[in-house]
């Protein structure tokens, strides 16, 4: 099959015919294609074929439309169906070659290398090749917002690309021949400054320079008309330039200077005839891994010797190996250079000595050059013209290590093509990368594996082999940093004798760790190869880092670090990309940050020797609050019928809690924020913050209960129940000892959960509280009933069911009914089930409870089933299901669609049973759940099994 959408829907068999499609296949097939070999959201897909206005039977139409186009599109060996069923989406598994959009975008990255190694005309015939696959607008003639979204990002692409080709072009002096074309551009697009710029420079250089001030004075106007703006400053700039017949051209070698040497020997120059410089030191013994970035280095190395300078920053945190890969890779590819290597070391976070000035290293690589005292004129600027002078038509590596700023590296760099420059640094030098085009290479910690090889190589493979869980232990204790590494694997080399297992042990007390990892002198130390980075912050910057210290999560938010320090968030912000930049944290993903384990008890040392324990003390109250009230707003969406729970009347709502518009944007902020709001149950306790511990573990009942986070829920409702009963509050520890029954319920630890229940029923009992009495006894009847104890369930339920109604608990009576019901189901009293869900499912229609009302569904749907009405079961399964999906509750999708695929099949509807068990398959495996081998038997047509 061929698949093509560079112009109007065209898919091709094998025999070169056009397949017809109806018209919701062709938009379903459309966005498909648009994202090929990705996972598309059902809902996307549904406004796409729907075009935000979809029926109520959307989503079975859709399903039913994915099985027409799998019987149309034959699959191969390699997949079943071209279109697979994914959680939340569906898959279109594509062949390289098969989609022109994707050839298109093989084209332009060939292209792009081209022209990154010099091969200019390769490269212009590659693009103009890409650029012929277009036969019109992309997805010409279909309608729609998401289709011409699509279709849009496609044409900006081919735009985009034409205009890198013409760049291209006209660098190789073809002005008169684009002239046409770009009159033609210009005129489709007349706002697209580029384009005009390009026209004006194609004018220029075709000696037409007053048409090409027309055509800025053409845009200038019908900008200041149509959008009352002017021009952008790249465009003034080349007006100016025109008006003064100034237009910038390629920078030639400064022959002026080179004639300064015209009567000195060769040997003066550049040493003795026949030799070249090799001031590369030795590379590190203990050197492993970095295979990728190795590799991307070589792909530099194509790139020097043809157009342009080439520059690589490698950037890290200290101890991280960034010199190390330098040297090792520069040692490696010495060979490509002939004229020789340069090294120096710039000193940018030396302890000791001062950052070396660029006249100092430019005036160390002249004497390397053997110049004459005499001939080295005075000044940076002269002495860096004479510099490049010197590397004019050289093919030469230069390392700069250990930078601290760009003004230490610029004057470094070659004037002129030919040579590699590796630069290092601690500092990412953003403004090298978009100045001088620096290809930027962000070394990371090592992989688990690397890091095993670092200790082999220093203490033998025997010895790692024999012992793999204290190596595991020191690897993750390290942080995999390869400068701790090396410390430890140096004193284990050491001592011989010594277990492994007693460096682990030695690493593993947090708050020593920083001593242990003590080489004996500063350069090998870790806490002073930090403290280098730190040292050089600004006193905004060193706060936030050490506060990150007491932040014990998995990441920071913006947000959160504003809290944390007292700042508002524009601070926060700006600080944090300060700490980015010197790689004391990692921004990992747009607008969250991290940093390494060994760095994080750095930061938290620094906090306990600067920061006053009342300081310390009122950050973490601010982090906990932000975090309580931001988790609280959120499960008010996502459980609003749960009794909620009362926020501390001392601290009051920060004013910048996040707003959530839906229980979507609400379940997923609590999905992102987990592994914090975790830790921050535990900092509430570590800092005896009670009365807020126990609160933030309550408002993550619904995420750990939708989601299926059990032991989140059982560690952090322990802690819970620890702060409450340190708070002297016996709601909260009756809150704490339902919850926690509940889990252990979900967990299948019946006994746990009958004896929490009970303890909540006991408390709330003492203290007069029929809701919560209403609410354990419901909970005591449902392990009951999961034990297949029916009859002391019922007993219990019932008696929920009366206080229930009673208090007037609606949401808390539904469950019951539900239950009751549910028993119902195992006694075969079918009749009385349905009855019984049926009155569940009005009561949550009524209040509105949307979760309560799809696993209500779910249970009817179980109901007409059981008595093969098979009709009505598929009705509400597909109601249950599409509520469940909304509400983002992956575990009761995956049964519903389980319950779906055996319905299916009793019907005769092979096609729709395989969809609805593959995706109920891939949920599954996904949630790494045990039914997934149950539905993995049911799809290989072994006997069903309902439940």
């Amino acid at each position: 099959m061929r698949y093509r959408i560079l112009g109007a829907l065209r898919i091709y068999g094998a025999d070169g015919q056009p397949h017809a499609f109806e018209r919701r296949q062709r938009r379903l097939l459309a966005v498909l294609l648009l994202s090929p070999n990705q996972v598309v959201g059902r809902d996307h897909l549904i406004d796409a074929v729907w075009d935000e206005a979809p029926p109520a039977t959307a989503g079975r139409q859709l399903q039913n439309c994915v099985s027409q186009l799998r019987a149309q599109l034959p699959g191969t060996g390699k997949w079943k169906h071209l279109i697979a069923a994914e959680p939340g989406g569906y898959r279109l598994h594509l062949d390289p070659g098969q989609l022109d959009a994707q050839v298109f975008e093989e084209s332009i990255a060939a292209g792009r290398e081209q022209r990154d190694a010099g091969r200019l005309t390769e490269a212009v015939t590659t693009l103009r090749d890409a650029l012929a696959l277009w036969q019109g607008s992309a997805l010409a003639g279909m309608t729609g917002r998401v289709i011409e979204a699509g279709s849009a990002r496609l044409n900006e692409q081919r735009l985009s690309t034409l205009e890198e080709c013409l760049e291209l072009e006209l660098g190789q002096g073809r002005h008169q021949h684009l002239v046409g074309e770009l009159f033609e551009l210009v005129a489709a697009y007349p706002l697209r400054e580029h384009l005009v710029g390009l026209l004006m420079r194609a004018l220029h250089g075709a000696g037409r320079r007053g048409e090409a001030l027309q055509a800025y004075g053409r845009l200038r106007t019908r900008l200041a008309e149509e959008l009352g703006i002017d021009p952008g400053q790249h465009l003034q700039d080349l007006h100016t330039a025109l008006l003064r017949d100034t237009v910038p051209t390629p920078i030639a070698v400064d022959h002026e200077l080179k004639s300064m040497f015209d009567g000195v020997s060769s040997h003066q120059l550049h040493g003795q005839p026949g030799t070249a410089l090799r001031q590369l030191p030795a590379p590190a013994r203990h050197f492993v891994g970095r295979d990728a970035a190795l590799d991307e280095l070589d792909r530099l190395v194509d790139a020097a010797g043809h157009d342009a300078v080439v520059i690589s920053v490698i950037h890290g945190t200290g101890g991280i190996g960034k010199t190390a890969l330098a040297v090792r890779w520069a040692q490696r590819a010495a060979a490509r250079f002939p004229d020789g290597q340069l090294f120096v070391n710039l000193r940018g976070f030396d302890p000791i000595r001062e950052p070396m000035t660029p006249m100092e290293a430019i005036r160390g690589f002249l004497d390397a050059f053997a110049v004459p005292a005499d001939r080295i004129p005075a000044g940076v600027d002269a002495q860096a013209n004479l510099y490049r002078t010197l590397l004019s038509g050289k093919r030469m590596l230069i390392v700069l290590d250990n930078a601290r700023d760009i003004d230490q590296v610029r004057p470094l760099l070659p004037g002129s093509s030919g040579c590699l420059v590796i630069v290092t640094s601690r500092n990412e030098l953003t403004g090298l990368v978009a100045t001088e085009g620096a290809q930027p290479l962000t070394l990371d910690l090592l992989s688990m594996n690397e890091a095993r090889g670092l200790l082999a190589s220093h203490l033998g493979h025997a010895r790692i082999e024999a012992e793999p869980g204290a190596v595991d232990d020191i690897v993750r204790r390290c942080a995999q940093l390869p400068l701790a590494l090396a410390i430890i694997a140096a004193r284990a080399a050491a001592h011989p004798t010594f277990p492994l297992a007693t460096f682990a042990a030695e690493l593993a007390d947090a708050q020593r760790r920083l001593d242990v990892m003590d080489g004996g002198e500063q350069y090998s130390q870790v806490r002073a190869v930090l403290s280098w980075s730190y040292q050089r912050l600004s006193t905004q910057a060193a706060r936030l880092f050490r506060l990150l210290g007491l932040h014990h999560g998995t990441d920071v938010t913006i947000g959160a670090a504003a809290h944390l320090a007292g700042i508002t968030p524009g601070q926060a912000r700006l600080l944090l990309a300060d700490l980015a930049r010197a790689h004391m944290v990692t921004e990992y993903v747009m607008g969250r940050y991290t940093f390494h384990d060994l760095l994080g008890a750095y930061a938290s040392e620094q906090a306990h020797a600067h920061d006053t324990e009342t300081e310390r003390r009122q950050a973490v109250r601010r982090l906990l609050g932000y975090y309580l009230y931001a988790s609280a707003a959120a499960d008010t969406l996502v459980t609003p019928h749960r009794r909620r729970t009362p926020m501390p009347e001392n601290q009051p709502p920060p004013d910048d809690v996040p707003h959530f518009r839906d229980h979507a944007g609400a379940l997923a902020w609590l999905e992102v924020e987990r592994g914090n709001l975790v830790a921050a149950v535990r900092l509430a306790a570590d800092y005896q913050e009670h009365a807020l511990g126990w609160r933030l573990a309550n408002v993550l009942w619904g995420l750990f209960s939708l989601e299926k986070h059990w032991e989140d829920w059982v560690s952090t409702h322990t802690i819970g129940l620890a702060c409450a009963r340190a708070c002297g509050d016996r709601r909260a520890e009756f809150t704490m000892h339902s919850s926690l029954g509940t889990a252990h319920r979900e967990c299948g630890r019946f006994d746990e959960a009958i004896a929490y229940h009970q303890q909540a029923l006991r408390i709330s009992r003492e203290i007069g509280d029929r809701w919560g009495e209403g609410q354990a006894l419901n909970g005591i009847g449902a392990v009951c009933g999961d034990s297949q104890r029916t009859g002391e369930a019922r007993e219990y339920l019932l008696q929920a069911l009366e206080i229930r109604r009673e208090v007037g608990d609606r949401w808390g009576e539904a469950i019951t009914i539900c239950n009751l019901g549910e028993e119902d189901l195992k006694d075969c009293r079918y009749p009385s089930a349905r009855d019984h869900f049926l009155a569940a499912l009005e009561i949550r229609r009524e209040i509105g409870d949307r979760w309560g009302e799809a696993l209500t569904l779910s249970c009817l749907g179980q109901a007409y089933h059981a008595v093969a009405q098979h009709h009505d079961a598929v009705r509400h399964f597909e109601q249950a299901l599409a509520v469940h999906r909304e509400l983002r509750d992956y575990s009761m999708q995956a049964l519903d669609l389980r319950h779906l695929g055996l319905l299916y099949r009793d019907l005769g509807l092979p096609e729709q049973s395989e969809a609805s068990l593959d995706e109920a398959l891939a949920i599954y495996q996904q949630l790494g759940m045990p039914a997934a081998d149950e539905v993995r038997s049911l799809l290989e047509g072994q006997a069903p099994q309902r439940s």
